[in-house]
């Protein structure tokens, strides 16, 4: 009896099936979540280029920075514009507040202009909120007494992201963090009575 229940191989073709039809729906669900999790990572990384080019096109979040005037008479034209004739060095303005090292504080704080930059960026990415983006100002010594006003490089920066897999939470670790994006442009008016 056990002999004949070995040689039979009656059900062979639904085994076969059943293998091969787990495994289609395993690779079917792997392209739909990691279809989705690729869609998520653009999102992001086109989010924080918009935020990027919101925070060098409207007024500044360091208010210092939009009230600093080359033009004082103070500076000589053609140098360097910088605050009181040294670098601002950097400034790093979270949802809450900025803090700078140089000779300017950052402890003047536009949360109007903060939260223009995350709205903004939400329209690309929902999900999006404010304690993920930071903007960083960095003086680079590029523009020049005459100009006006500093010409920082804008540093926006997308942090603590996270993707949830939908299909696949079973298989793989539920969530995955994504990493930091992040992009830098030269500022150009940081003024939104000219956007």
């Amino acid at each position: 009896m056990t002999h004949r229940f070995i040689r039979d191989t009656g059900g062979g073709p639904m085994m076969e099936f059943t293998v091969i039809f787990m495994l289609l729906i395993l690779l079917t669900f792997g392209i739909v979540d990691f279809g989705l999790a690729m869609w998520q990572w653009n999102s992001a990384e086109k989010a924080t280029q918009i935020g990027a080019r919101i925070a060098v096109t409207t007024d500044p979040v360091v208010e210092e920075l939009a009230t600093f005037d080359c033009n004082n008479g103070s500076i000589t034209l053609g140098t360097p514009c910088r605050l009181g004739g040294s670098s601002f060095g950097s400034i790093s303005c979270t949802s809450t507040a900025c803090s700078g090292t140089g000779s300017l504080s950052g402890n003047t704080y536009d949360s109007t202009a903060f939260n223009t930059i995350v709205s903004r960026m939400q329209t690309i990415y929902s999900r999006i909120q404010p304690a993920n983006v930071i903007v960083e100002y960095n003086d680079i010594s590029l523009c020049f007494a005459g100009r006006g006003s500093p010409c920082p490089a804008v540093t926006v920066r997308l942090t603590g992201m996270k993707f949830d897999f939908i299909t696949l939470n079973w298989l793989l670790p539920s969530t995955i963090n994504m990493p930091d994006f992040r992009a830098t442009l030269t500022a150009e008016d940081m003024s939104s009575a000219g956007a």
